[in-house]
């Protein structure tokens, strides 16, 4: 076929135009799809750990349970195996901890040698949401530093220090990534670092219920190619809702719960609105452990479980259909859930002073009763932590006689998963009644 002159200049200009749409397409794509030629990943959970970190606990949430009693177990389970990176605000602070764990029995040789103090000004316990991520990119180390709110509820929490305790917490992820001598990627998303589970591969889950309500100026398009510049993720799995003891504190909670032949207004506890690592974690690159769904009848006794029953029904449903980054189908292995677990809070307790000061009449609620609340606890065997050589699960027989059978085959089951690894239980009530649970306040550092 031969063109005239004029018809060939307009078909070159019709090329040219065509290629730069298809340059400028693929300019865009780049953007928001991960580079094949990254070394960027999040390192899994259960590969070899550097560290854990910790932050002695500042707050009393139940001034009869104690959080240092609960941190002395812990530490006495991971200072043999673990080292451990405990944050105090200074040296006061860390001759009277270590006085303290020497009077529980702590040896002297495993505080001299396994546990290292840093000095660091922070204001609560969550290291999970208010630490670094630690990414590896290649065999350089980097930390991701995600902006911190408050996990979402702070608009509504009217006590005068409360806004500098947000900003004391929103430093912590730098300040350790100095302590560790890695360089931080900032990001201008609001979110923690327990909204996300990693398989170590490429694949992230996360809930909408969390990213949306920090970020509600953000698409799930732009968030997903965030996630891909800062883990070079290639596949993003998005789930809806919230377990009901996890639900925001304001927006969802009270709930109206039967006692008896009355029912009665119950509170979640500063809780962080659909973390995943409250029900649902992977176990290796391609093994998915989810709490087990409340029955049609639990539910529809309860609206805390039927809240729950409602996330775990849609998560299931997902994750059954979901692949991994190579396109694989995931297994899918139920795990035990903790029934809702109740505690009642008065003023002489830290928990319920902050909770009468939520702006609950701003969402159409009542304020607090002032004679004292029903909280239902953060309780999940989900939240546990893996190191080298152990795992930690939260425990509640000594809570709940009729928790013995539950305790026993959630550490069954981390047995069977983590094969090779010992498997310790916990009595952490402690710890949940101020909004999360084991996994929630440690941090482990990839090698």
């Amino acid at each position: 076929m031969s063109l005239s002159p004029r018809n060939r200049r307009q078909w070159l200009i019709s090329l040219c135009l065509l290629t730069c749409c298809l340059l400028s397409s693929c300019s865009l794509l780049d953007h928001s799809l991960p580079n094949p030629q990254s070394q960027i990943r999040v390192p899994a959970e259960w590969e070899e750990q550097e560290s854990v970190w910790m932050a002695w606990p500042v707050f009393s949430n139940k001034h009869d349970w104690s959080v240092p009693d609960a941190y002395v177990k812990l530490l006495t389970a991971l200072l043999p195996t673990s080292r451990v990176d405990l944050c105090v605000t200074d040296a006061a602070m860390q001759e009277d901890v270590t006085a303290f764990l020497r009077s529980k029995g702590v040896s002297h040789p495993l505080i001299e040698n396994q546990l290292n103090f840093h000095y660091i000004n922070y204001a609560d316990i969550w290291l999970r949401d208010t630490g670094p991520i630690i990414i590896k990119d290649g065999n350089t180390r980097k930390a991701v530093d995600f902006q911190f709110n408050a996990w979402g509820w702070g608009p509504y929490v009217t006590l005068p220090d409360f806004a500098s305790s947000v900003a004391i917490d929103e430093t912590v992820d730098r300040h350790i990534s100095a302590l560790l001598k890695v360089p931080h990627v900032s990001s201008s998303l609001i979110l923690e670092g327990g909204a996300l589970e990693f398989n170590g591969q490429g694949t992230v889950i996360v809930s909408e219920d969390v990213v949306f309500q920090r970020n509600p100026g953000w698409s799930k398009a732009q968030v997903e190619a965030e996630f891909a510049r800062l883990f070079n993720t290639r596949n993003v799995i998005w789930l809806k809702g919230t377990l009901g003891n996890d639900a925001h504190p304001v927006l969802h909670a009270p709930f109206a719960v039967p006692f008896g032949n009355s029912t009665q207004p119950v509170y979640t506890l500063l809780t962080t609105n659909g973390h995943t690592d409250e029900f649902v974690r992977f176990i290796d690159a391609h093994t998915i452990l989810l709490a087990e769904t409340p029955t049609e009848q639990e539910a529809s006794a309860n609206p805390i479980l039927a809240k729950s029953r409602e996330l775990l029904l849609h998560a299931r449903e997902v994750l059954t259909h979901a692949t991994d980054q190579n396109g694989h189908p995931f297994q899918i292995i139920d795990f035990p859930d903790v029934k809702p677990l109740y505690v009642d809070l008065t003023d002489q307790d830290d928990m319920f002073n902050i909770l009468s000061t939520m702006d609950y009449p701003s969402v159409g609620k009542p304020t607090v009763d002032p004679q004292g609340l029903k909280g239902v606890l953060a309780a999940s065997y989900l939240n546990f932590l893996v190191t080298n050589k152990l795992v930690l699960v939260a425990e509640y027989a000594g809570l709940s006689a009729d928790m013995v059978g539950k305790d026993e085959e959630a550490k069954r089951l981390l047995r069977q998963a983590f094969p090779g690894r010992q498997v310790f239980g916990v009595d952490v009530r402690a710890i949940n009644v101020g909004g999360g649970g084991i996994h929630c306040i440690t941090r482990q550092i990839p090698r």
